[in-house]
């Protein structure tokens, strides 16, 4: 073969070998650029063409500036990497030629070969307009998370598989008070109570093993709040494997609190129940025993032994029945009751009688002894419920009592002050430290481990609050502690302060009809009333009554409140549509149960709790027959 067929069969090798070159960098989607040691573009492909809108012939021998990636600010890139000898590699937003953003990367080639060809580079430029716009749509959609995540109503914290905290969303760090910077990397107990942190840990480490966890657990704030949470535990999984925990908590505190309140609620509805059915009968008994102890003594022939005895009897009857009628209006807690005047004095002395059982019943576990000082020197009104005022002097009094184990002295008291009614409970316990004093309102803090709930004092504060009130507390460890309340002072009308003393009135005879279905308190009214010289009617029944007042005349009508067939109230609205004449006297166990409507649409005249002294039942029926017109006098007692 002659010199010029291998040169030709070199040049064609050469021209396939450069077709199969440009074929293969024609397939790349990134434009290609091939630029001499003048800076001239030799080469290009096919994307190339598509970036610069030009075919190959026509950009050949131009300038690597003449680009359209060309920067006119910044000195030349392909100068820049030939000079270095270093591959450049730069990113263009979307103001440059193309008008939008592009990726270039430009290689030095020849350098390092002295005998090779003249150095020269290639350039490599990517369109990254998608993955521009995928980012930013990565970018937004994670925001969109996370805010959703910060705006969550729970709480949600991630731990790793050490326990410690990585991460926190905003929700919690607003309700806990603790930052990212503080909490991160910290222990899980750390915000977990330590009552609650075996239970906590135990569900976390069953949540590492794969097993979702739901339980309650009491976490601790930046201030020292106790908030009892309901949490839920996931494992975070990473290509197979478990890598942490996430840990979402709701605050659950104001639940608890309103099943705790209605729990208090129920027990003391159903205390309620079972003290009205026992003072019915109770009532009507100690009416009964009461009467006859005072007929006897009005007929009293009786020697002075014997006279003694029925007036010991009487004072018996009243002081059960007051025990009885504390009871009730403790165990009385509707939400429906309108607040009505309140005597604190009279509050407090009635509360120290209830609660004396407490410290009596445990003096064995203390080494001295309980005593108590009242000092209500006179009479001091607030507005509201008794029974919830009751139960706020209860508690302080109880709190008292168990700050005493080795006893003590505790000391109660009402005084007026400017426009406040105030009561006060003061002990000489232990006191209350300064770290304690600042949590004692919290709902479920105690100190008092299994024994306390955590809910007298919060339930309490909560009461003055609805009440208008303030409650404050002095304490001192070692000096013993005093709360004292202030209510927005009450000015009785003279109705309400006054209590009605009944005079001695002569009326004559009177007809007067008894409506009671207790035959003993039935007939125990008929004797006095006929002792007095008045004609009795009887009925058993409000059917009853209303056929005797529908045939015949009377001047008085005493009735029970509870009775078959009609009650009291019935009866008395009756009479105050068809004899609007006659006047009512209710007799009953149950005057709260009398309603500020009923006294509109019935004929109330005056109202006698039961058990009462018939000594008072007569004066006041008197006074009612009295100040009636001698035509028609009716009463209803």
């Amino acid at each position: 073969m002659s010199s010029t067929e291998a040169h030709i069969k070199l040049c064609n090798s050469l021209m396939a070998a450069d077709r199969v070159w440009e074929a293969t960098i024609d397939t790349l989607t990134d434009a290609v650029y091939i630029f001499g040691s003048d800076k001239r573009l030799k080469k290009i492909n096919r994307a190339g063409e598509g970036l610069e809108l030009a075919t190959r012939s026509f950009l050949a021998g131009r300038r690597c500036c003449d680009m359209l990636w060309g920067l006119e600010e910044t000195g030349c890139m392909v100068d820049r990497a030939i000079a270095n000898g270093v591959e450049v590699e730069v990113e263009l937003a979307s103001e440059n030629k193309a008008q939008r953003p592009l990726l270039v990367r430009v290689i030095p080639h020849g350098q390092d070969q002295p005998q090779g060809p003249a150095p020269g580079c290639i350039v490599i430029v990517r369109d990254i307009s998608e993955l521009r716009r995928a980012e930013a749509e990565g970018s937004k959609n994670r925001a969109f998370l996370a805010s959703l995540v910060d705006l969550a109503p729970d709480e949600i914290y991630t731990l790793d598989v050490e326990r410690r905290f990585t991460w926190m969303n905003q929700r919690a760090e607003v309700d806990s008070g603790l930052t990212r910077s503080v909490l991160l990397g910290q222990d899980f107990n750390m915000i977990i109570a330590a009552e609650s942190q075996e239970e906590a840990n135990a569900a976390v480490q069953c949540t590492l093993g794969g097993e979702e966890k739901q339980f309650e657990v009491r976490t601790i704030c930046t201030d020292g709040r106790v908030r009892c949470m309901e949490a839920h535990t996931s494992p975070l999984w990473s290509d197979g494997n478990i890598t942490g925990v996430m840990v979402f908590m709701s605050d659950i505190t104001e639940r608890k609190l309103a099943q705790a309140r209605a729990a208090r609620s129920d027990k003391l509805r159903a205390l309620g129940e079972l003290a009205a059915g026992v003072a019915h009968n109770l009532n009507n008994s100690l009416t009964v025993i009461q009467g006859r102890a005072q007929l006897l003594l009005m007929r009293s022939s009786a020697e002075a032994g014997n006279k003694k005895s029925l007036e010991i009897i009487t004072q018996a009857v009243g002081d059960c029945s007051q025990t009885l009628r504390r009871l009730l209006d403790f165990s009385r807690r509707e939400s429906t009751r309108h607040p009505m005047p309140v005597d604190l004095s009279e509050l407090i002395s009635s509360s120290v009688e209830i609660a004396r059982p407490k410290w009596q019943a445990s003096s064995s576990e203390r080494t001295g002894t309980v005593e108590v000082r009242i000092d209500t020197p006179a009479p001091a009104f607030a507005l509201g419920d008794s029974a919830e005022l009751r139960e706020v002097v209860l508690n302080l009094i109880f709190n008292a009592v168990d700050a005493m184990p080795n006893g003590g002295t505790i000391e109660a008291g009402t005084r007026v002050e400017g426009k406040t009614a105030r009561f006060w409970i003061a002990d000489t316990g232990a006191g209350i430290p300064a770290e304690v004093m600042a949590r004692i309102f919290e709902p479920f803090y105690t100190t008092k481990g299994e024994r306390g709930t955590g809910l007298g004092l919060s339930a309490s504060h909560g009461i003055i609050e609805n009440h208008s009130g303030e409650i404050n507390v002095i304490s001192e460890p070692g000096k013993g502690t005093r709360f004292e309340v202030s209510l927005p002072l009450h000015e009785p009308t003279l109705s309400e302060a006054a209590i009605p003393v009944a005079q001695n009135v002569s009326t004559g005879s009177a007809r007067i009809l008894v409506v009671e279905d207790e035959e003993k308190v039935r007939v125990l009214l008929n004797e006095a009333f006929r002792a007095e010289g008045h004609e009795v009617t009887e009925a058993t029944t409000g059917a009853e009554a209303l056929k005797f007042l529908d045939k015949h005349e009377f001047d008085l009508m005493v009735c029970d409140l509870g009775l078959p067939e009609l009650s009291g109230l019935h009866v008395a609205r009756w009479i105050k549509e068809f004899r609007p004449d006659l006047p009512v006297i209710i007799a009953t166990g149950f005057a709260e149960m009398i309603a500020e409507e009923d006294y509109q649409k019935a004929r109330i005249d005056d109202v006698i709790r039961k058990p009462y002294s018939l000594t008072d039942v007569l004066k006041r029926a008197n006074m009612v027959l009295a100040a009636q017109p001698r035509s028609r006098e009716t009463v209803l007692v």
